[in-house]
């Protein structure tokens, strides 16, 4: 009989029946220099982009912003208030765009685009995966 209750039976493998290989691709990735500048670069920009916006938030919270009405008298060196009358003209000449045109590109560039970074991985799958099958059988033969 078994003897279940006492956990499962199991064998010692050794480092040589281990059947993790340890070759170039297993080891952790090291950014060249180039992609350590680029990635310096992009925070600090990230930075200088967010840190005046999260200054603000506290300045609306505590009531420290006082913003003018854009119509009022005075305001952008203007003397009078003048009322924003709205143009009842309709346009008449030659639209800047083309409605099939804009259309497509809305429509279609962006399909196309993940479609083909769709293919591209797949390619780049299978010819990892050719390499490693190549690998694999000059190592047993």
């Amino acid at each position: 009989m078994m003897d279940v209750g006492h956990g499962a039976s199991y064998l010692q493998l050794g480092p040589a029946d281990d059947d993790y290989r340890i070759c170039e691709e297993d080891r952790p990735f090291e950014p060249t220099c180039l992609q350590k500048v680029a990635v310096g670069a992009l925070c600090t920009i990230l930075t200088l982009y967010f840190l005046p916006m999260l200054s603000f938030i506290p300045l609306v919270l505590f009531g420290g912003v006082d913003m003018p009405s854009p119509w009022a008298p005075g305001y952008n060196n203007k003397t009078s208030a003048v009322a924003y009358v709205p143009s009842t003209k309709t346009p008449d000449g030659k639209w800047y765009w083309d409605l099939p045109t804009v259309t497509c590109v809305v429509l279609f560039l962006p399909v196309g685009l993940l479609s083909l970074a769709y293919m591209l991985k797949m390619r780049l799958i299978a010819q990892e995966e050719s390499r490693d099958l190549m690998m694999e059988e000059a190592s047993l033969g």
